[in-house]
């Protein structure tokens, strides 16, 4: 627990917080956006509206902000003599690399109920009235879940890269990619690329992709074990390589 706590600690000069916010609010707005604009054609209700703000999410702004937050994470650790402090230190590598992941997956928990507050009070400005049906709701808190294997593939990625914006541009990359695979009927793409997950969760119950599934056991497990199979992946990955990596001159 303490390792977690001075991996926060870690991050208090950054911007994270920032990343939380408006990643979710610019997803809001594109799709409440779309949502009025197609007013004429769009059935009338929350989920149509929601569908149009998980569309522009699931499609790339978590992911993409799953992978600003892994790249802050670990960008301190890449400055000065900081990577060397890393693979002297006493601690296992199994367990710097869960700590890393701890933060990130509770970031994500953060941004997503951002999002889903912000995507209420959008469905309430765009004139709806009441809560949102459980089911979406439950659909856009479960998308936490898919959206580990990102994280944890993320960390992996900004582990090996110094740069930070190359990490990312390869999640955003990934995101298209998956999102491709999705509309052309993919199934087993889950299990190779992990935003193909969190789309596919996120989209449960609604109408604005073609195909998209209704939240049932059958279709969450699918998505649990493909989590389970690539968290598991990149966890060992990580860990393999830190603890072959070398000291810097």
């Amino acid at each position: 627990m303490d390792m977690i706590v001075n991996e926060f600690c870690k991050l208090r000069r950054t911007y994270i917080t920032i990343v939380a916010v408006a990643i979710p609010l610019v997803s809001v707005v594109f799709g409440a956006g779309n949502y009025a604009a197609n007013s004429e054609t769009l059935e009338s209700g929350w989920t149509s509206y929601w569908s149009q703000a998980t569309l522009f999410y699931g499609m790339l702004f978590m992911v993409a902000g799953i992978s600003i937050l892994a790249s802050s994470t670990w960008r301190v650790e890449h400055r000065g003599g900081n990577w060397n402090t890393l693979l002297t230190s006493s601690r296992s590598a199994a367990s710097l690399v869960t700590a890393k992941l701890a933060v990130l997956i509770a970031m994500t928990s953060i941004m997503q109920c951002v999002f889903i507050v912000l995507s209420t009070i959008g469905g309430w400005v765009a004139g709806l009235s009441d809560m949102p049906p459980m089911a979406l709701l439950a659909s856009s808190l479960l998308a936490v879940v898919p959206a580990m294997a990102v994280a944890a593939w993320q960390s992996f990625a900004s582990m090996l890269v110094r740069n930070f914006a190359m990490p990312v541009a390869l999640g955003v990359v990934a995101s298209l990619v998956a999102f491709g695979a999705i509309a052309a009927g993919a199934t087993v793409a889950q299990f190779l690329l992990p935003p193909v997950g969190v789309a596919t969760m996120l989209w449960m119950g609604g109408n604005a992709v073609a195909g998209s599934g209704v939240l049932e056991w059958s279709a969450v497990s699918g998505v649990l074990a493909s989590t389970l199979l690539l968290t598991a992946t990149a966890w060992l990955a990580s860990v393999v390589y830190l603890r072959h990596a070398d000291v810097k001159a």
